[in-house]
C-alpha cells in the first residue's frame, strides 16, 4: 500500500517536472529568435482563409519559426488564434516568435488588394473592377484581354470563330473574390484568374464525367463551346435550378439546327457592351454574336460564367424543351415549352403581347 502511494507521488512529481520543463522550453523558445541576423529581411505571404496550422507551416517554411506546435500553442493559450490577419509581411531573421505573433495579430502594413469578379461580368465590367481596385487602368486591362499573344500565354481554348471574337479571354476569367498581393503585375493577376477557370472546368468535368462523355460523343463539344454555352446560360438566368433546363433548350436547338435566338447575344459588341437589347438589335446581321441571325454558337463567350453555369453546360437536363420565356413575375423564373404554339401562348401570357 505504501509502495503504491510512493509510486503515485513519484509519478505526480515527475509529471510536474516534465510539465515545468516543457513550459520553460516553450517560454524560452517564444522569446528567442531562431537567427541573430537582423539584416536579412524575409517576405511572408499569409493567404486569405489560411488555417492556424497553415499559418504556422508557412512561417516554418520561410524559416521565421522552427516550432509550429509551440507557435500554435501560443496563439491558442492567448485566445488570439482567430485574430491572425492575411496579407504580406516582412520579418527580419532576428524576430522572436512573440514578435511575429504580435505582428500577425496587428495586421500587415501592406494588406491584400481585394477585387471581386461577379458571375456574368463581361470584359468591360472586368476591366472596370480591376481599375476600381487600383490594379490597372481600364484601357490597360482591355488591351491585355484582347491581346492574342497574352491569350496564347494564358493557354485559353480557341473556338472556330476566333477571328470574329472581341476578346479571346472573355469567358475564361473565373468569377471569384481575389486577394491580390500588392505589387503584382496586371498580367499575373489575370493569369491567376484564368488558372482558376482551368481548375473549375477540370473539376466540373470530373463531377459530371458520364454526361460530359455523352456530349462529346453526341455533338463533339469542345472546351471553348462549353464556356460559350455556359456564358449564354449565365446571362439567361440567375436561378441555379433553371440553369440545366436552359442548357437543355440550347442543346435541343443545336441538334435540330435551330437558331439559338438568345437576347443577351444581341448587344455583345464594342459599342453596346451588353446593354439591354432593342428590337433593332435583332436585325443587326453585322454583329457575329447575333444568334437571331447566325446559327449555332456565337464566336465566343459573351460573359464570364460561374460554377453553376459551367456545370449546367456539361450536364444539361434531359428534356424536349425548345423554348422559354421570362415570366416577369418578380421571381426571375422562366416558362419552358416544347413547341412554338405553346411558346406563343406563354409569350402572350407573360409578356402581355402578341407574338
Amino acid at each position: 500500500m505504501k509502495r503504491g502511494v510512493l509510486w503515485t507521488v513519484v509519478s505526480v512529481a515527475l509529471l510536474i517536472s516534465l510539465t515545468a520543463l516543457a513550459y520553460w522550453d516553450y517560454t524560452v523558445y517564444m522569446s528567442h529568435p531562431i537567427s541573430n541576423d537582423r539584416k536579412r529581411q524575409i517576405k511572408v505571404v499569409i493567404p486569405q482563409g489560411s488555417t492556424l496550422t497553415q499559418v504556422a507551416n508557412i512561417l516554418r517554411d520561410r524559416e521565421i519559426i522552427n516550432s509550429p506546435t509551440y507557435f500554435r500553442l501560443y496563439l491558442l493559450l492567448n485566445d488570439v488564434a482567430d485574430q491572425v490577419k492575411a496579407g504580406v509581411y516582412h520579418f527580419d531573421s532576428a524576430s522572436t516568435p512573440n514578435d511575429v505573433a504580435r505582428e500577425l495579430i496587428a495586421g500587415p502594413r501592406t494588406p491584400f488588394v481585394t477585387v471581386t469578379i461577379k458571375e456574368g461580368y463581361n470584359i468591360w465590367q472586368v476591366a472596370a473592377a480591376l481599375a476600381d481596385a487600383g490594379l490597372g487602368k481600364e484601357e490597360e486591362v482591355l488591351a491585355l484581354l484582347k491581346d492574342p499573344s497574352f491569350a496564347e500565354q494564358a493557354r485559353v481554348p480557341v473556338g472556330h470563330g476566333s477571328s470574329q471574337v472581341i476578346s479571346l479571354l472573355e469567358g475564361f476569367i473565373f468569377p471569384e473574390t481575389y486577394y491580390v498581393e500588392p505589387g503584382q503585375s496586371l498580367e499575373r493577376v489575370l493569369l491567376r484568374m484564368v488558372q482558376q477557370y482551368e481548375t473549375e472546368l477540370r473539376n466540373a468535368k470530373k463531377r459530371h464525367l458520364a454526361q460530359y462523355s455523352e456530349l462529346l460523343e453526341e455533338v463533339g463539344i469542345a472546351d471553348h463551346d462549353i464556356v460559350t454555352l455556359a456564358s449564354l446560360i449565365e446571362r439567361e438566368t440567375a436561378l441555379p435550378h433553371e440553369k440545366r433546363l436552359i442548357a437543355s433548350v440550347f442543346f435541343n436547338r443545336l441538334k435540330k439546327q435551330m437558331l439559338f435566338q438568345t437576347d443577351p447575344t444581341l448587344t455583345y459588341s464594342e459599342d453596346r457592351k451588353g446593354a439591354p437589347p432593342t428590337p433593332e438589335d435583332r436585325k443587326n446581321k453585322e454583329n457575329p454574336y447575333n444568334t437571331y441571325a447566325h446559327k449555332g454558337f456565337p464566336p465566343g463567350p459573351i460573359c464570364n460564367p460561374g460554377r453553376d453555369s459551367l456545370e449546367a453546360a456539361l450536364a444539361p437536363a434531359q428534356t424536349a424543351f425548345l423554348f422559354f420565356v421570362a415570366k416577369r413575375d418578380g421571381t426571375g423564373g422562366h416558362h419552358f415549352t416544347t413547341n412554338f404554339e405553346d411558346h406563343k401562348r406563354a409569350v402572350r401570357k407573360y409578356l402581355k403581347k402578341e407574338q
